[in-house]
């Protein structure tokens, strides 16, 4: 059995939401974020950053959200979630998955994270700024992919709209979903519709 370790409203929902998506028996292990359990030796010894997700499979401790959605599927699913690298549907919900992570997630929880989450003294107004000005164009070329399909990297769903699914609902807190993202908030409501996503978003 896999364990998963957790907090709430973090990037670990991710692997909640693809463990169900794939149908997955596992343990669930919650912390309160930011709680002192988090950085205890023992946990730590788990995850060196005192961070979630991390997972234990059998005697195989991962962490890095991205490392453990690519075991994940390689190891439990049959390919639908991320195809072949070496094909194009592969490569397009790669490329979709690294931009969901690195520009979408990056600068969304930025702006949450520094506008509003941390204390006045730890804010950094840069990164705010930084967001703010960066987030309009990351969430057009959303918007305009999914103009043309009903998910980010096709026809199918992928383990690139996990990644993407999960950030887009912190866009929206921001404000930066609206009258002029119609495909952006379609394709969330689908998304947030799966069952997989609706337990794993409720854990």
């Amino acid at each position: 059995m896999i364990t998963i370790y957790h907090s709430p409203m973090t990037r670990s929902c991710r692997i909640l939401w693809l463990a169900e998506e794939l149908g997955l028996d596992y343990e669930l292990v919650s912390f309160e974020l930011f709680s002192e359990k988090m950085t205890a030796p023992e946990f730590m010894a788990i995850h060196p950053m005192g961070k979630v997700p991390a997972i234990i499979d059998g005697d195989f401790v991962l962490w890095e959200t991205i490392a453990i959605i690519e075991y994940l599927v390689a190891r439990y699913s049959t390919g639908a979630l991320l195809p072949p690298r070496d094909t194009k549907p592969g490569a397009t919900a790669i490329q979709w998955r690294e931009f969901g992570e690195n520009q979408l997630t990056v600068l969304a929880s930025e702006i949450v994270v520094h506008d509003g989450i941390l204390p006045a003294e730890r804010t950094i107004p840069a990164l705010v700024e930084r967001g703010r000005d960066e987030l309009p164009k990351i969430i057009g070329i959303i918007e305009r992919a999914l103009n043309r399909q009903p998910y980010i990297a096709g026809e199918h769903f992928t383990a690139a709209d996990i990644v993407i699914g999960f950030a887009l609902p912190i866009a929206m807190h921001a404000g930066f979903l609206g009258s002029d993202t119609p495909s952006c908030i379609a394709y969330h409501e689908r998304l947030s519709a799966r069952p997989a996503y609706q337990k794993a978003m409720a854990l």
